[in-house]
């Protein structure tokens, strides 16, 4: 599992955004929480001062974590809570930045999905879940998705803490490596990690895999070209989870965690 950094920079009682303009070209012209990958043998805090340090110039203080969020399968974002210790913020990899009084007014910049998911996270005041927009066999864009449910834009499990449940993809084309079938009136799910050995105690395949005893509601989706995904309805665990041998992105065997989901409605 690889690990991005991000700091919720605090200073004179302002937090920090920027906008980003370089790196991934899907994120460039993104407002984001400043940061960048860990590497091994990195614990996160040293990584997200260093990260600061090239990104600004600038000397950051890491406090505690404050919430957890997916970029997809095969990476995990967190944000730490952090305090300005010295530097003028030098722009390097951004364009621009702002100091804002309230986390509510992230709400009127163009954040990159994992972070406008944290940012949900942090401050669970103000976006509200639409779940009752939502119809069988109606198809929806990814947008529709995380306005509905209050998610990011990545990954095959998506967790809302707005409308306390899990948003599952199974994705049926030439870019999933997951072989995801329906059985016996019951789709058998792959979880999470796209390559190496899947767990089931890892981030979300945890929750589906205690959904239900720890009162998360499951919402199935299932696409079959880009951009498209066709509401089935709400699902439960009908038994399992349980291990098997499949395939790996980069065509090696490995372990992955299958989940037995049933129609409920």
């Amino acid at each position: 599992m690889k690990t991005v950094v991000a700091a919720l920079i605090k200073k004179y009682g302002k937090y920090l955004l920027a906008k980003r303009s370089t790196g991934n070209p899907d994120l460039i012209g993104f407002w984001e929480f400043p940061g960048g990958k860990v590497e091994e043998d990195e614990m996160d805090e040293a990584a997200l001062e260093r990260e600061i340090i090239e990104e600004f110039n600038t000397v950051i203080k890491v406090d505690k974590l404050k919430a957890t969020a997916m970029i997809n399968d095969d990476t995990a974002i967190k944000l730490y809570e952090c305090t300005h210790e010295l530097g003028a913020y030098q722009l390097r990899d951004h364009s621009e930045i702002v100091w804002l009084d309230s986390l509510d007014k992230m709400y009127g910049y163009d954040l990159a999905p994992p972070d406008l998911e944290l940012l949900d996270q942090i401050n669970p005041s103000t976006r509200k879940p639409r779940l009752a927009e939502l119809e069988k066999g109606h198809e929806y864009q990814n947008a529709d998705l995380m306005r509905i449910f209050c998610v990011s834009g990545q990954g095959g499990i998506r967790k809302s803490i707005k409308a306390n449940c899990l948003v599952i993809v199974a994705k049926h084309d030439d870019s999933n490596p997951y072989d995801d079938k329906w059985v016996d009136g019951k789709l058998e799910y792959t979880g999470m990690g796209l390559d190496g050995d899947q767990s089931i105690d890892y981030m979300y395949n945890k929750d589906l895999a205690e959904s239900n005893t720890n009162g998360l509601d499951l919402y199935l989706f299932e696409s079959f070209e880009s951009n498209s995904y066709i509401y089935r309805g709400r699902v439960k665990l009908d038994g399992g989870p349980y291990y098997e041998t499949q395939k790996d992105k980069f065509g090696k065997d490995r372990k992955v965690v299958k989940f037995s989901l049933r129609l409920i409605n």
